[in-house]
């Protein structure tokens, strides 16, 4: 059964309050602060259900071309918070307005391999509003649908080597897309406090 707005929305308001194992796993052997970034994990309402906006990044980007990524980037120094960062750099990249979004409770901050400390903004918009991709940055705009996002069962795992450890980390298949990297890592992260949302919410009952 799809998910209601208002459990959607109560799940977005707590979800940093629930911690992914996975998460904390990677980041104890990935831990390079420095340069620091805000993706938005932005959830619309398209045909019918609940979908997670995504990009295909584009062929002539000179770093992760051609990678299944949310909409975001690196903060620039006159941005006040990670949430101004997630929402300008959606906007430059899918022509989707600020105002479209609903924001929620940062998650804990992931690390990668080259240094940044990448904050996820959860984000909802009622509507499926109209997208114009950035050429120069994304080479396609597509959909997740929640449902499946949030399903343990439909992700693999794949190891790579980080200054000698073996790390295994989550992949996504979904039609002919390959999500994996920190977009599979994030994804599996907010299936995971989902679960224990879940799991609290039947406490209560």
């Amino acid at each position: 059964m799809e998910m209601r707005q208002t459990d959607l929305v109560d799940f977005f308001g707590q979800a940093f309050r629930y911690a992914s194992i996975v998460q904390e796993e990677r980041n104890r052997f990935v831990r390079q602060e420095g340069k620091t970034a805000a993706v938005l994990l932005a959830v619309v309402r398209r045909e019918g259900q609940w979908q997670i906006l995504l990009t295909r990044r584009a062929d002539t980007l000179r770093h992760h071309t051609g990678q299944i990524a949310f909409a975001g980037g690196r903060s620039d120094e006159g941005d006040k918070d990670f949430i101004v960062t997630a929402l300008r750099e959606t906007e430059e990249e899918t022509g989707i307005a600020p105002h479209f979004w609903q924001v929620f409770p940062l998650l804990p901050p992931y690390y990668t391999p080259s240094g940044y400390e990448v904050h996820p903004v959860l984000a909802l918009c009622l509507e499926n509003p109209p997208t114009c991709a950035n050429s120069g940055e994304v080479a396609e705009i597509f959909y997740l649908p929640l449902d499946f996002a949030l399903d343990m069962g439909n992700y693999g795992s794949r190891s790579f080597i980080h200054e000698g450890n073996m790390i295994a980390t989550p992949v996504l298949p979904y039609l002919h897309y390959d999500i994996w990297g920190l977009t599979a890592l994030i994804l599996y992260g907010l299936a995971e406090r989902y679960r224990y949302y879940c799991a609290g919410q039947k406490g209560v009952e």
